[in-house]
């Protein structure tokens, strides 16, 4: 009997229920068009995003049915720069959709907090985690860990064989956020691979790729969470599902770095400078008495974001200056001009190079590391959102790639140009450029991001010249929720005179 219910609820939650909601449009969303059967059901969406294309999908929706399209029953697109601040910005009071429910576990972290309290109180926390002072000096693990890359790109030309920088720059990430988080390296690019340790909650410790595991976890909570009514029972009906097991990996990695560190806490030895530190006390020294459930999560989140959209930026932007010759030689210029003769420059002399921060910022909003809308909710009441009035409860979102793509606000949009951001209209594009989001959920991380960028960017540029193995070849790009990067196999040799 209990089957048959299941089996009956399904059907009506699926199938029928859209097909009533979208007769009685009581979010009066039926004025705004919708590709395919959008309209009618969010498999529209589910289906793009096991294709992994799903914010080229939308693209294509808005380049032929204008600003406010209609992606799912209850869920609107809109692509004007001005819907960035009616929805995102300070004060807007838009809550996160109920999608963020796909991945969120027992306790949730900062990122999928969905409570305005909650999340407060938790950006609140770690707010100094992530502060500009705090993130300098981490520069030393950062500049050991660049080493680490460089001796790798070194060997494989040495060698004469091919190297996977789309690989070696996610084992970058990895090693170095958790080198920052918790104390420790996961030794990636020591040993070349991704197979680190996972401990079981009865202390089975074994081997899983980091990657892929992280990879297939995301993209099945991106798909289930997509049909949020549903969750109860697709997170049951799914929890045999490869992709599912490889979350439970994934959160076994993360088990087995938190126990680890909580027992180094317990000794002399223990380190007061990661970031786990200040996860434990504050910066009096008091203990925050955060359980072990809420260390775990938001460990979880900060080993995703801070691997994963990193290693996407990195990749696109060896990508795109490889592919452009001319843009890479005018950012070689300035490097030379600008540093000394140190293998890995320092922050310092390169936080300021305007043609260095174009090239970043310009590959960050041709290939985002991100490219899908974040789903909000409109307040009670309803709101205006870029001229046209929205009913409360509706789910909305600014999809990230279109935006970036804009024609008023990038001339050539689909240019890889750094030049647009030294005598370009700035006030223009910034009302557009959103990599990281805006508001008060922009990503905490961001200034770690960036500095890995500069000096990874930097330090690759100036001593190694890279060719793909593959004549015209093209990075493809897989959307799980973020965009990553497929695979990018590349022949190195040493820069003349470097």
């Amino acid at each position: 009997m209990l089957v048959q219910f299941l089996a009956v609820a399904l059907v009506v939650i699926v199938f029928l229920q859209p097909l009533v909601s979208y007769a009685t449009d009581g979010n009066k969303l039926r004025q705004f068009p919708s590709p395919s059967f959008a309209g009618l059901s969010s498999l529209w969406r589910i289906y793009k995003n096991l294709q992994y294309k799903h914010y080229l999908a939308i693209h294509e929706a808005h380049k032929i049915l204008g600003t406010h399209v209609r992606i799912a029953p209850n869920h609107l697109s809109i692509s004007d720069p001005q819907a960035l601040q009616d929805i995102y910005g300070h004060g807007a009071n838009f809550l996160k959709d109920a999608w963020y429910d796909g991945g969120a576990g027992e306790y949730r972290h900062m990122a999928d907090a969905r409570v305005k309290a909650e999340h407060q109180a938790k950006r609140k926390l770690l707010a100094h985690v992530f502060a500009p002072k705090t993130i300098a000096n981490l520069e030393p693990v950062i500049s050991a860990t660049v080493a680490r890359l460089l001796a790798q790109i070194e060997k494989a030309a040495d060698s004469t064989s091919s190297i996977n920088m789309r690989r070696y720059l996610n084992y970058f990430t990895i090693d170095v956020f958790s080198s920052i988080l918790y104390g420790n390296s996961l030794g990636c690019l020591q040993r070349g691979n991704d197979m680190v340790d996972a401990e079981t909650k009865d202390g089975k410790v074994y081997t899983i790729p980091f990657i892929k595991s992280l990879h297939d976890a995301v993209h099945i909570n991106t798909v289930l969470g997509m049909e949020a009514p549903l969750l109860p029972l697709t997170k049951r009906l799914f929890s045999f599902h490869s992709h599912k097991k490889a979350g439970a990996d994934y959160d076994n990695i993360i088990y087995h770095n938190t126990v680890r560190r909580l027992q180094a806490a317990n000794t002399d030895c223990a380190s007061t400078s990661d970031v786990f530190s200040k996860l434990l006390t504050n910066n009096k020294g008091e203990p925050l008495g955060l359980c072990l459930g809420e260390l775990l999560a938001e460990g979880s989140v900060m080993m995703n974001a801070g691997t994963d959209t990193t290693a996407a930026a990195l990749t696109n932007t060896i990508y795109l200056l490889y592919k452009h010759p001319y843009v890479l030689t005018k950012l070689r210029q300035e490097l030379d001009e600008a540093t000394d003769n140190t293998t890995i420059p320092s922050y310092d002399s390169l936080s300021h190079l305007p043609y260095l921060r174009a090239c970043v910022e310009e590959s960050l909003r041709l290939r985002p590391p991100s490219s899908m809308g974040l789903p909000r909710v409109v307040p009670p009441g309803g709101r205006t959102i870029a001229g046209k009035f929205i009913e409360e409860g509706t789910t909305v979102s600014v999809p990230t790639y279109t935006l970036l793509r804009d024609p008023v606000a990038f001339e050539n949009p689909d240019e890889y140009n750094p030049d647009r951001w030294i005598n370009g209209d700035k006030e223009m594009m910034a009302r557009a450029h959103f990599p990281f989001s805006t508001g008060p959920r922009a990503c905490i991380g961001r200034n770690i991001s960036y500095f890995e960028q500069l000096v990874v960017i930097a330090a690759v540029v100036k001593g190694w010249d890279f060719e793909f193995v593959e004549g015209g070849f093209e990075l493809e790009t897989i959307e799980r929720f973020n965009s990553n990067p497929g695979e990018m196999v590349m022949w190195v040799r040493r820069r003349e005179g470097a």
